[in-house]
C-alpha cells in the first residue's frame, strides 16, 4: 500500500465529502482544502469524493501515459505497503525501510507458514514454532539498518520537495500506516510506538512521542485519526495525543480496550464528537473524543477492514462470510444492527460509501449494496488472481480499484459497468489488458502450447515489475489518480478534457 500532478489551479477540488456533520468531525481542528485526500480513505475516510470532473470513459489507443513518475522508491517488504495522500499540491509518503549492512544472514529454518502449510502442528506446536521464527528473525535482523523516511512530492511536476529519515526499528512487517495531514502539519505512527508529527511545509520534526506499552517486533498499520485537536494513534491500545504537542491526554490501556490493525473513523452527533473503532475480538467501541472515555460497544464481527461513518450509520467489514458486512445505527447510547450482507469477504478491503451505494470487494468480487436496505444491487466478478487486503475507491462517478491492474468501473447502481480495465507497461503506461493479451497472444487458438507459454512469459515481464503495490491503495484528486507501485509512485490524468497541459519532468 498514488500521488498528484495537476494545475495549482485545480487544488480546490477534492474534499467533498466533508459534509456538515459526520465527515467535518473527521478533521474538525483545521480546515481541509476541498482538493484533498489528505489521510487514509479520503477526507471523510469514506473512500469517495463527491465531485469531481469529468473524467475519461475509455483508455486512448495504446494506452495512458503517465503524467509524471517518482523514481525508484522501495516497498513491500523493504519499504512497506503505505498508501499516498495529496494536501494543498503536495504529496505525501511514508516508507520504512531496511538496509543491508552486515553479512546476508543464513538461509531460514523457519519460514512464515500460511495456515494451510502447517499441517498437522496443533496449537501449542504452532506457537513454539512461531516463537522460534520471531526469534530467527529477530537475529537476521542484526545485518540490517533500519530508517523511516517521510517524502514530500510537488503536485504538478513530481519533484520531491523534501524527505525527513529518522533511525527506525525492526518490525516483523514494515510500518506501514499513511500519513495524515491537517492544516501545516503531518502525523504519522512511525515503528517501535513513536507517535511522530512533521512540519508539511520543511519536514523538520515539531515533536515526537514515544506511547507507553511494552514493544518487541510488533508493527501497527492503522493511520492517525485527527479529531477535535486530538490525534489518535492506534498502537496496541489507542492513544487520544494532543495534536499541537504531543502529549498524551488518554489512552485506552485502563479499560482494556485493545486496536486492530484497522484505522478509526470520526462521528459527530448532536455537536460533540466521537471516535468509532473496530478492536480486538472483532467488537466496535465508540469513545468520547476529548477525553477517550468508551460511550458505547457493540458486537460487530469487524475484521482488518476500517469501519466507516456516513451520518449516523455505521458499517463494519468482517473476515468471512459469517462475519459479513454489517450495518448499524448509531446513537449516543449504542448501535442497533439494521442488517448483515454475506456474499463477500475480504481479510482487509475496505469498502466505498457513495450516496445510498455500497461498493464493496471480496472474493474476486465486487459488489453493490443498498446502504438503507443492504440488498444487493448488482455483483461483478474481477479477473483477478485472489486479490485481498487492497481497497477500492471513487470519486464523482467512477470507482477504481487497484490489484492486478488498474480496474475503473461505474457507481450507477442499476448494473455493473465497466470503464476500462488495464495493466502498467515497463514505460508506465495504462494499457488496456485485453490489448496486452491481443498482443502476446494470450488468447489465441490457433497456436501450440509453447508459443502460448512463450507468449505468457513476455506478458509477466512486460506487467510484472511495475503494476500496483497490492495492499496499497490509491488516492485521487481533481481528476488525477495516483497510485504507488511496486517500484515507485505514478500519476495519471484521468479528466476527459484538459484546461492546460502539465509539465512533465
Amino acid at each position: 500500500m498514488f500521488l498528484p500532478a495537476f494545475d495549482r489551479s485545480l487544488r480546490s477540488f477534492l474534499g467533498l465529502m466533508l459534509l456538515a456533520g459526520a465527515a467535518a468531525a473527521t478533521l474538525a481542528t483545521s480546515s481541509v482544502s476541498a482538493a484533498d485526500w489528505n489521510q487514509w480513505r479520503g477526507p471523510s475516510r469514506t473512500g469517495y469524493l463527491e465531485s469531481s470532473p469529468e473524467l475519461i470513459k475509455s483508455l486512448p489507443d495504446g494506452g495512458l501515459e503517465p503524467a509524471w513518475t517518482s523514481g525508484e522508491i522501495d516497498s513491500a517488504r523493504s519499504g512497506g505497503w503505505g498508501s499516498p495522500v495529496v494536501a494543498d499540491g503536495v504529496v505525501y509518503l511514508f516508507t520504512h525501510k531496511k538496509e543491508l549492512v552486515g553479512d546476508p544472514p543464513p538461509p531460514r529454518k523457519y519460514p512464515w507458514l500460511a495456515p494451510d502449510k502447517r499441517g498437522d502442528m496443533t496449537d501449542e506446536e504452532y506457537q513454539i514454532y512461531e516463537e522460534n521464527r520471531r526469534n530467527e528473525d529477530e537475529t537476521h535482523a542484526k545485518a540490517y539498518q533500519f530508517r523511516e523516511f517521510v517524502m514530500a512530492y510537488d503536485a504538478v511536476g513530481g519533484k520531491e520537495l523534501w524527505k525527513n529519515q529518522s533511525e527506525s526499528t525492526y518490525t516483523r512487517f514494515p510500518q506501514s500506516g499513511c500519513p495524515t495531514v491537517v492544516g501545516d502539519r503531518l502525523y504519522i505512527l512511525g515503528a517501535g510506538r513513536q507517535a511522530r508529527c512533521l512540519d508539511v511545509k520543511s519536514g523538520e520534526q515539531l515533536w515526537q512521542t514515544k506511547l507507553p506499552g511494552e514493544f518487541r517486533d510488533e508493527f501497527y498499520q492503522a493511520s492517525v485519526l485527527v479529531a477535535d485537536d486530538i490525534a489518535v494513534f492506534n498502537a496496541t491500545h489507542l492513544f487520544g495525543l494532543s495534536a499541537q504537542t504531543g502529549e498524551i491526554v488518554w489512552n485506552t490501556e485502563k479499560d482494556n480496550i485493545k486496536g486492530t490493525h484497522a484505522s478509526p473513523a470520526a462521528w459527530t452527533h448532536g455537536g460533540t464528537t466521537y471516535l468509532v473503532s473496530v478492536i480486538s475480538g472483532g467488537a466496535t467501541v465508540c469513545l468520547d473524543a476529548k477525553t477517550g472515555t468508551q460511550v458505547w460497544k457493540a458486537e460487530s464481527d469487524g475484521g482488518h477492514a476500517s469501519p466507516i461513518v456516513t451520518g449516523d450509520k455505521l458499517l463494519v467489514y468482517g473476515n468471512s462470510r459469517k462475519k459479513g458486512l454489517r450495518c448499524f445505527q448509531m446513537t449516543p447510547n449504542g448501535a442497533e444492527s439494521l442488517w448483515v450482507y454475506q456474499r463477500v469477504t475480504d481479510k482487509g478491503s475496505t469498502p466505498i460509501v457513495a450516496g445510498n451505494a455500497v461498493f464493496v470487494q471480496g472474493e474476486r468480487k465486487l459488489a453493490c449494496v443498498d446502504l438503507e436496505t443492504g440488498n444487493q444491487l448488482w455483483m461483478a466478478n474481477l479477473d483477478m488472481e485472489s486479490p485481498q487486503w487492497g481497497s477500492p475507491i471513487a470519486a464523482g462517478n467512477a470507482g477504481f480499484y487497484a490489484y492486478d491492474g488498474i480496474l475503473a468501473f461505474s457507481l450507477k447502481t442499476e448494473d455493473y459497468e465497466q470503464i476500462f480495465d488495464a495493466q502498467i507497461d515497463r514505460t508506465y503506461r495504462l494499457v488496456p489488458t485485453a490489448e496486452l493479451r491481443a498482443r502476446f497472444q494470450m488468447d489465441a487458438t490457433d497456436i501450440d502450447a509453447e508459443t502460448r507459454k512463450e507468449g505468457l512469459k513476455k506478458y509477466q515481464q512486460e506487467i510484472g515489475k511495475h503494476g500496483p503495490l497490492r495492499c496499497a491503495t490509491p488516492a485521487f484528486a481533481d481528476g488525477f489518480l495516483y497510485l504507488r507501485l511496486k517500484d515507485g509512485l505514478a500519476c495519471y490524468d484521468l479528466r476527459a478534457s484538459k484546461p492546460s497541459q502539465i509539465s512533465q519532468r
